[in-house]
């Protein structure tokens, strides 16, 4: 009964207590969510339920009192009278003739849901309200969010939890879910609450909530510290000031929390550094299904960390991402991250329309812009379940030569021989990324990322010396270059990696823009092969995957350099000179780090340190920047018209910095900076009512490094099977609720109606011996739709080698009639 918000008050309360005890024992769940219950209705609630005990009825599991003043006087009382609700049932149940078992299994009946929050009530009437419970009350979950507790109040509650009852186990044993938000624990308090929790080492919390205590690093050290013991499920921190360093602590963690399903760090003050090392956790922490990031800003550099993430998660299908100021460009990595996953399990994402990016890169029709987001990845998924067949097709007749490891050949290529994408999720995904625009976010952030010699770690100073040459790189061939040059000189470092547009400066010589007493050394270009020669703009264009147009050809989804940093109105009409662009050195690299407080100190600690960039770790890479810089150059040198040339320095610099753009999720793929390497990986789901069976076949499956998911009968099965994809699909025949053949036909009809084409293979778990059925009932399962017959109880290798034979990722198992296998399973016919 949900009474919520009706404000019923005192009088209603006196009606409602009759009800409470008339003759209705379905009654489990009371909601009197601010309803202006003050001291009398409370106890005219206490006497409902003691009444109701009386009479024999079942106990009330669940109350819920949200937002109605509780008194001193009170608590005492309410907690009396719940407790008498479990023992009068009790005692009910035990009479002489009731045997121990029977008295064993009402001791879980009683409370179990327990609701308090914005009730204002004070330490000492909730320490009598849970001391009336009594230490074995069944209480599972205690809401106390919104009372302004404070850390010395908290103290009076941990003394509670830390307490014993008679037979030596903690009071309340089955707590098991705690709601403490906003409650302004601080970090005092946060840190005497979980010394609490990890002394009930007997009872493991499944569910913390500690939003809004004004928490900092100190207090999320302590959680995460002591909560390791537990098997979490949901844990929420948002509306703390965790900052950086707290989200790097949680993410330190999650590997030793493998059971946390729903993790919200919202509204934290996060940076990019806490998000990227939190994305970096995140792939090699597979349990994840919901995270919560709203409110932390999250620049490009976040988002790219985000969008190969995605890529590679096999569970994470709600997202929570409002208020986090993404820019166009970081919402097309994120939605790239989406549809580049194998499976595509995202399901619910808040923050941004996902339709106008998954438009602008290709990924759906135009119309599909105005569709949801729940709409737009269901298509995808859709996609991505007709590209399994694909993959199924292609594999048969496949080598078995890896193609996860990137060259410099595959760096633009993410498809198949056979025009399908490619099965690797990072391949796939640096097919999408020629199609995202550059802004100014982005490119400040692949010069950090690559030339800076802190590795995109610097400071402010460093910042705006980036941003001043992304300036000059978006004012090449007009006035403005020479300004700029004059009214800020560039800063250099001792390293000499270059890139931009220093299109004739040698790359071992150290020349300082504006200075003319600074001679230019001879040209040294490197050796150019013909099949890497482009002979045409369009050609250099699209040399290294970038999408580059000339201008006035150009779509309005593409972005220039000079949109970028404000220089909209360039002047075409001036003539650039080949001596102007010789004389500009780029040198991408200087950010002008000698010149910083951090740097000098640490020159001072030890002189001898000499600090590289990054770039100078892929010296092939490197080359290629070069060999394209030369190309430009020597473009350049044969146009007379400065519009062309103006045109051939954009496609340059976009090309260089799709190469920057692609190296950079290469260095993820690579393990580099803590990034785990994303590997192939297979999911499969195991249907079966027998949790013996459904324990033994996944544990199996999970050592030889699958992804598991279970179901234990037919309805939740096709449930999964119509929101997720999976390699293979283990369906057990007899079941309660949906037995396999039905749920087999159900899916089939479905995918028949909704994504035509697409099909999840199927394979049937059967106690009968498959040797000995006659052809009328291997027709049977045909008709039903099953792929492949597998006998009861389940052989494990031969289970692999079923998923070896069906699974799109490694099949070569033509299946076009019904045969005996040697290894004992019978595969159906599909054609």
């Amino acid at each position: 009964i949900n009474l919520s918000y009706t404000d019923i008050g005192d009088y209603g309360m006196e009606a409602l207590s009759e009800f409470l005890y008339s003759d209705n024992a379905a009654l489990k769940t009371v909601d009197l969510s601010f309803c202006n219950i003050d001291s009398q209705g409370f106890l005219s609630l206490c006497h409902g339920l003691r009444t109701r005990n009386s009479r024999g009825l079942p106990p009330i599991e669940a109350l819920v009192l949200a937002g109605n003043t509780i008194v001193n006087d009170v608590g005492k009382q309410l907690g009396s009278a719940i407790s008498s609700t479990r023992t009068k049932h009790h005692k009910r149940k035990s009479g002489h003739d009731a045997s121990p078992s029977s008295y064993s299994n009402s001791s879980s009946e009683g409370i179990k849901l327990l609701h308090l929050g914005s009730t204002s009530i004070s330490m000492k009437c909730l320490t009598e309200l849970l001391v009336a419970l009594g230490p074995t009350c069944p209480l599972q979950e205690l809401k106390l969010q919104s009372n302004r507790i404070g850390p010395i109040d908290a103290a009076i509650l941990v003394k509670f939890l830390e307490g014993k009852s008679d037979n030596g186990l903690p009071v309340l044993p089955k707590l098991n879910r705690l709601d403490m938000s906003y409650n302004e624990l601080g970090d005092v308090g946060t840190t005497k609450l979980t010394r609490a929790i990890s002394k009930r080492s007997k009872v493991h919390m499944t569910e913390v909530s500690l939003s809004g205590n004004d928490m900092g690093s100190k207090g999320i050290e302590s959680i995460m510290n002591k909560l390791l013991q537990h098997k979490l499920i949901t844990l929420n921190l948002d509306n703390n000031s965790i900052g950086d360093q707290g989200c790097q602590l949680v993410a330190a963690s999650l590997r030793s929390i493998p059971s946390l399903h729903r993790l919200n760090l919202a509204f934290n003050d996060i940076g990019c550094r806490g998000i990227a090392t939190l994305m970096r956790s995140l792939v090699g922490c597979e349990s994840i299904t919901s995270l919560g990031l709203s409110g932390n800003v999250m620049r490009v550099s976040g988002a790219i960390a985000m969008g190969f993430t995605l890529a590679q998660h096999p569970r994470l299908s709600v997202l929570e991402l409002d208020n986090c100021c993404l820019s166009q460009v970081a919402q097309c990595h994120i939605a790239a991250g989406i549809i580049s996953n194998r499976w595509v399990p995202m399901k619910v994402m808040h923050g941004f329309r996902a339709g106008p990016p998954m438009v602008a890169i290709g990924a759906l029709e135009i119309m599909a812009q105005h569709f949801t987001n729940e709409e737009c990845f269901r298509l995808r998924r859709d996609i991505q379940m007709k590209t399994l067949l694909q993959w199924m097709e292609s594999n048969r007749n496949a080598s078995s030569s890896d193609r996860r490891t990137l060259t410099n050949d595959l760096l633009s290529g993410a498809n198949e021989s056979t025009g399908a994408p490619s099965q690797s999720a990072y391949l796939r995904m640096l097919d999408w990324l020629g199609r995202i625009p550059f802004d100014e976010s982005e490119l400040m952030d692949l010069r950090k990322y690559f030339y800076d010699v802190s590795g995109g770690e610097g400071d402010q100073k460093s910042g705006s010396n980036l941003k001043h040459r992304g300036d000059i790189l978006s004012a090449l061939a007009s006035d403005v270059v020479e300004e700029i040059l004059d009214s800020e000189p560039l800063a250099y470092s001792d390293d000499d990696a270059t890139i931009g547009l220093d299109l004739s400066v040698s790359d071992d010589t150290n020349i300082k823009v504006g200075d003319p007493s600074s001679k230019a050394p001879p040209e040294v270009r490197m050796p150019l092969s013909a099949d890497c020669m482009p002979k045409s703009e369009s050609e250099m264009g699209e040399m290294y995957g970038a999408s580059i147009e000339v201008r006035g050809k150009s779509d309005t989804s593409s972005l220039r350099m000079d949109d970028w940093n404000g220089f909209a109105n360039r002047s075409s009409s001036k003539a650039l000179q080949r001596n102007s662009v010789s004389s500009l050195s780029m040198n991408m690299g200087r950010s002008g780090s000698n010149s910083t407080h951090s740097r000098s100190e640490a020159s001072t600690r030890s002189d001898s340190i000499q600090y590289k960039a990054r770039i100078t770790m892929f010296p092939e890479f490197a080359a290629k920047l070069d060999n394209l810089k030369a190309v430009a150059q020597e473009m350049m040198d044969n146009e007379l018209d400065p519009v062309q040339q103006d045109v051939i320095a954009q496609q340059f610099a976009e090309a260089s910095l799709t190469i920057l753009r692609q190296l950079r999720y290469h260095c993820m793929e690579s393990g580099l900076d803590g990034w785990r390497q994303g590997k192939l990986r297979r999911k499969v789901l195991i249907v079966d009512d027998s949790i013996v069976t459904r324990k033994m076949v996944a544990r199996a499956f999970e050592k030889a490094n699958f992804i598991v998911d279970t179901a234990e009968n037919g309805v939740e099965g096709v449930n999964k099977m119509k929101e997720s994809i999976y390699d293979i699909a283990f369906m057990d025949i007899d079941m309660p609720v949906m037995n396999g053949f039905d749920a087999t036909k159900a899916l089939r009809m479905w995918e028949d109606s909704v994504r035509p084409g697409a099909r999840q293979p199927i394979c049937a778990l059967t106690a009968a011996h498959v040797d000995d059925f006659d052809r009328d009932e291997l027709m049977k399962f045909k008709d039903a739709g099953l792929d492949v017959m597998e006998s009861k109880p389940c052989n494990i290798p031969r289970l692999f080698k079923v998923v070896d034979d069906v699974s799109p990722m490694f099949s070569d198992l033509s299946i076009n009639a019904i045969q005996h296998s040697d290894e004992g399973h019978i595969d159906m016919v599909t054609a």
